[in-house]
Protein backbone atom coordinates (compact mmCIF):
# COMPACT_ATOMS: atom_id res chain seq x y z
CA UNK A 1 0.00 0.00 0.00
CA UNK A 2 2.74 2.17 0.97
CA UNK A 3 4.23 1.76 -2.48
CA UNK A 4 1.14 2.24 -3.99
CA UNK A 5 0.94 5.91 -2.49
CA UNK A 6 4.75 6.93 -3.39
CA UNK A 7 3.86 5.97 -6.75
CA UNK A 8 0.75 7.94 -7.06
CA UNK A 9 3.15 10.98 -5.37
CA UNK A 10 5.80 10.18 -8.13
CA UNK A 11 3.38 10.60 -11.01
CA UNK A 12 0.79 12.98 -10.21
CA UNK A 13 1.80 16.65 -10.92
CA UNK A 14 -1.72 17.48 -9.89
CA UNK A 15 -1.95 16.16 -6.43
CA UNK A 16 -3.41 18.57 -3.70
CA UNK A 17 -0.16 19.36 -1.79
CA UNK A 18 -1.66 18.57 1.86
CA UNK A 19 -2.04 15.07 0.56
CA UNK A 20 1.05 15.24 -0.80
CA UNK A 21 3.13 16.32 2.63
CA UNK A 22 0.64 14.24 4.85
CA UNK A 23 1.82 11.47 3.09
CA UNK A 24 5.72 12.16 3.56
CA UNK A 25 5.23 12.98 6.93
CA UNK A 26 3.99 9.28 7.52
CA UNK A 27 5.54 7.58 4.90
CA UNK A 28 9.03 6.72 7.43
CA UNK A 29 6.08 5.29 10.20
CA UNK A 30 4.90 2.41 7.85
CA UNK A 31 7.31 -0.90 8.31
CA UNK A 32 7.48 -2.72 5.27
CA UNK A 33 8.44 -5.80 6.73
CA UNK A 34 7.34 -6.17 10.24
CA UNK A 35 8.34 -9.19 12.11
CA UNK A 36 5.87 -11.83 12.98
CA UNK A 37 4.88 -10.31 16.32
CA UNK A 38 4.56 -7.05 15.03
CA UNK A 39 2.25 -8.56 12.61
CA UNK A 40 0.27 -10.11 15.52
CA UNK A 41 0.54 -7.47 17.21
CA UNK A 42 -1.09 -4.93 14.46
CA UNK A 43 -3.56 -7.72 13.25
CA UNK A 44 -4.98 -7.90 17.26
CA UNK A 45 -5.01 -3.95 17.56
CA UNK A 46 -6.78 -4.31 14.33
CA UNK A 47 -9.48 -6.30 15.62
CA UNK A 48 -9.94 -4.43 18.62
CA UNK A 49 -10.19 -1.50 16.91
CA UNK A 50 -13.24 -2.80 14.74
CA UNK A 51 -15.15 -4.28 17.40
CA UNK A 52 -14.58 -1.02 19.66
CA UNK A 53 -15.89 0.42 16.21
CA UNK A 54 -18.95 -1.68 16.01
CA UNK A 55 -19.75 -1.66 19.62
CA UNK A 56 -19.60 2.68 19.37
CA UNK A 57 -22.35 2.25 16.31
CA UNK A 58 -24.39 -0.26 17.87
CA UNK A 59 -23.61 -2.98 15.56
CA UNK A 60 -22.25 -6.01 17.51
CA UNK A 61 -25.04 -7.74 19.45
Amino acid sequence: MANMFDLMLETNPNLNPTIASTWQTLRPTFDADPTPEKQADLERRADQHGSDFFDDINLNV
